[in-house]
């Protein structure tokens, strides 16, 4: 060994003394495997990145036989974002196995992606036909906002316009999705939120209030269920980008909100 390796001057080769061959526990190189130092072979754990493909790390390219989850999408791994195509077992749309699809009202002319959540199949986008009959608005009157957000109906409209196979969901029905997603208001809201593991997919759609206003657009989503209050309130299912909560609450009937029907 030499006077400079003996007193501490190594020269250092990432992670490996060009003179003397000690090892330090810094700057491994890892161009073959995210875990084994190509230099020094020292072993680190949980390094890969199997996010993208639960099968191949998305930094080294290593390989390793382990199945994708298609349980929730059959054609949607739930563990990482490889997906697949022509594995469903649609039936009028939607697959029989996991429940997820695609809804075509023939009514309103428009399609809208499904998703099962536990036992229920839940319109995975907002409301968006325009009846000929009723009361509905586009969000501050602008039909642009109708595209990401649906339109914002009155609770008579939205029960009269539900579509065959399909129903207005009571507030029973939103307790049990709310149960299913861990029953806790910050844990179903990160379920249902946009991106959210569930599907739901729930936008910040705003709400009409009685007297014509609009309020809360991209802050907070509310959608209605068909369990009436008295004369007056109607339970709802309400999402809040503010505090980040999800909850179910009573509302005036005489509000305009965002509509997901339930499948029958």
């Amino acid at each position: 060994m030499s006077v400079k390796c003996i007193i501490g001057l190594h020269v250092w080769d990432n992670c490996k003394c060009s003179v003397c061959g000690k090892i330090r526990n810094e700057q491994h190189v890892h161009t073959n495997d995210c875990e084994i130092c190509s230099i020094c072979g020292t072993v680190s754990e949980n390094q890969h990145n199997w996010t993208k493909d639960c099968q191949k790390c998305s930094k080294c390219g290593k390989i390793r036989e382990v199945e994708h989850s298609w349980k929730k999408d059959c054609e949607k791994c739930s563990k990482c974002s490889k997906s697949r195509k022509d594995h469903h077992h649609l039936v009028e749309g939607i697959c029989s196995v996991c429940g997820n699809g695609t809804f075509h009202d023939e009514k309103g002319g428009l399609n809208y992606r499904v998703v099962k959540i536990g036992n229920q199949v839940i319109m995975a986008e907002n409301f968006a036909s325009s009846p000929d009959e009723g009361n509905f608005w586009a969000y501050d009157k602008d039909e642009k906002n109708v595209v990401a957000n649906g339109y914002l109906y009155d609770f008579d409209t939205a029960k009269a316009l539900t579509p065959k196979g399909w129903h207005l969901p009571t507030k029973e029905e939103w307790e049990i999705l709310y149960k299913q997603l861990g029953g806790k208001d910050k844990e179903v809201y990160d379920h249902v939120k946009i991106g959210g593991e569930s599907g739901f997919e729930g936008v910040f759609g705003g709400w009409r209030f009685t007297r014509g206003v609009f309020n809360s657009l991209g802050a907070s989503g509310h959608f209605w269920s068909s369990t009436e209050v008295g004369e007056k309130e109607v339970w709802h299912f309400k999402i809040s980008a503010y505090s980040g909560h999800a909850e179910i609450e009573k509302v005036d009937k005489g509000y305009a909100l965002s509509v997901r029907y339930f499948r029958d």
